[in-house]
């Protein structure tokens, strides 16, 4: 009979890490109705008891996994200066800069995105209502970025901010549901040129 294998020894953190790495691959499987808190044990190899020192349920563990692609989404910022806003150029840089950033972060994290907008959304209350915040984040960093522009006369005068994020947050989701969480192997900067290309043209002076 073969020794059993000694269970390692992980700091609290690590453990529920390996928790929710496990809850993710099982979630990814069956989705969020089809899975239970047996599935989530067994594919972390823990004790039921170890499970429960972390989360009190499914839904617990499940709320942690979208709450951890939400704070990484809402930080997914293009690092270095932003340029000065001084004619259609610079407005066009700002906005490459900014899509590759968001891009290249739902594709490394097409996991947890796709268990973020296949599965959380309507799911319950609690989830919808932080996916409702999140949003509300994200429109209004676009918004103020359109009116930026147009205050800088790098956009039309007439241009409704408030409307064309909608649109452009409608394309971006498209996009990564269409290309990132699949994971097809498409080329970022193609995703990018699309999306700034069509931007530029709707708001332009």
């Amino acid at each position: 009979m073969p020794a059993r294998r000694p269970r390692r020894r992980l700091t609290k953190q690590a453990r529920r890490e390996e928790i929710l790495e496990a809850a993710l691959n099982v979630f990814e499987r069956g989705g969020y109705h089809s899975t239970h808190v047996d599935a989530v044990i067994r594919e972390a190899g823990i004790a039921r008891g170890t499970f429960y020192r972390h989360f009190r349920s499914k839904h617990e563990v499940f709320a942690a996994l979208v709450e951890r692609m939400l704070s990484i989404f809402l930080a997914a910022r293009p690092t270095g200066a932003e340029p000065v806003v001084d004619g259609p150029p610079a407005a066009e840089a700002i906005l490459r800069a900014l899509y590759r950033t968001v891009f290249e972060t739902l594709r490394r994290h097409r996991r947890l995105a796709r268990l973020l907008f296949e599965e959380a959304v309507g799911l319950d209350k609690g989830f919808a209502d932080a996916l409702a915040t999140h949003y509300r984040e994200w429109h209004g960093r676009v918004r103020a970025t359109l009116e930026r522009f147009r205050e800088a006369g790098a956009a039309r005068r007439g241009l409704d901010a408030e409307i064309t994020a909608e649109m452009v947050l409608g394309v971006v989701e498209r996009l990564a549901r269409r290309y990132l969480f699949a994971d097809r192997g498409v080329d970022l900067e193609r995703l990018v040129d699309a999306v700034v290309s069509l931007e530029m043209r709707g708001i332009a002076p």
